[in-house]
């Protein structure tokens, strides 16, 4: 874990927060697409940190109550700056927005990784997801290939929260506002994307987030009945209705379903044999 400090903080839109954090821990930062926040309880003074016990689970100094963690995208990592954006929407509710609506340079916010999956290399491109998933969303846009071609749709309350992302030319950005009177079970974002025409021929990868039950249904759709292979989507819920992130995590597995684990098991045998020969 590593401790930074709050550098600015910024209103991107009216409903989303970013807060750029930095600090000396931030050399050395591994890449990753996702990290951990470990959020000090409000109202404790100086905040203290978990350290590693002898069983290696993390254990407070005495007196100091635990961190809360959450998990958020990395929206923009410069080391030469050494500086880490962190984009939060402000729904009014939860632990890490409530962290960072009051959030002031000075302010210090514990991290775990960077981590995770990124999206993999193809010759097209469909991107899906929520709000919550923007910020994921735009770094993997800025990071994508020139050359990369393929749809993006991105899901939010209205056209206030849309933002200017610069991508490659053939990649086109697709804003979805949400239809909180839809006729149907599906989400607006699940309608615009079985509408957009499907590619044939071509080496598809789908990477889609957003709340739970779309993020099932657009999982089906892409495995089902679009034929992907395991190897050729990621599909992972950011949210479920109801829930805390810690309850979500236990009970659903943020519906990331056995395509994503086997996927993965793959991934890390075929980096164990690389490396052994």
């Amino acid at each position: 874990m590593r401790v930074l400090e709050v550098l600015r903080v910024a209103r991107v839109t009216p409903l989303m927060q970013r807060v750029t954090l930095g600090g000396d821990e931030l050399r050395g930062i591994p890449e990753g697409p996702n990290i951990k926040l470990v959020i000090p309880p409000a109202g404790n003074g100086a905040p203290g940190w978990p350290m590693r016990g002898e069983n290696g689970n993390a254990v407070m100094p005495p007196g100091r109550p635990m961190p809360i963690t959450r998990t958020y995208s990395v929206r923009r990592l410069d080391r030469e700056a050494g500086e880490l954006d962190v984009d939060f929407v402000m729904h009014g509710e939860g632990v890490a927005s409530t962290w960072a609506e009051n959030a002031k340079p000075g302010d210090k916010l514990g991290i775990g990784g960077p981590g995770g999956p990124e999206v993999r290399p193809a010759d097209w491109y469909l991107i899906a997801g929520d709000h919550a998933a923007l910020p994921a969303i735009s770094r993997i846009l800025e990071t994508l290939p020139a050359g990369a071609r393929g749809n993006v749709f991105v899901e939010v309350p209205s056209k206030a929260e849309e933002q200017d992302i610069r991508g490659p030319r053939g990649v086109a950005l697709n804003w979805v506002h949400t239809d909180s009177t839809r006729a149907t079970n599906a989400s607006a974002l699940e309608r615009a994307v079985r509408a957009s025409p499907w590619p044939h021929g071509k080496k598809i990868y789908a990477w889609l987030a957003a709340e739970s039950s779309t993020v099932r249904s657009l999982r089906a759709y892409v495995r089902d009945e679009r034929r992907l292979g395991k190897r050729e989507f990621l599909a992972i819920g950011y949210w479920r209705r109801g829930l805390a992130e810690p309850e979500y995590h236990d009970k659903f597995d943020h519906d990331r379903g056995e395509d994503f684990h086997e996927a993965v098991r793959e991934e890390h045998a075929r980096a164990q044999h690389d490396h052994a020969h």
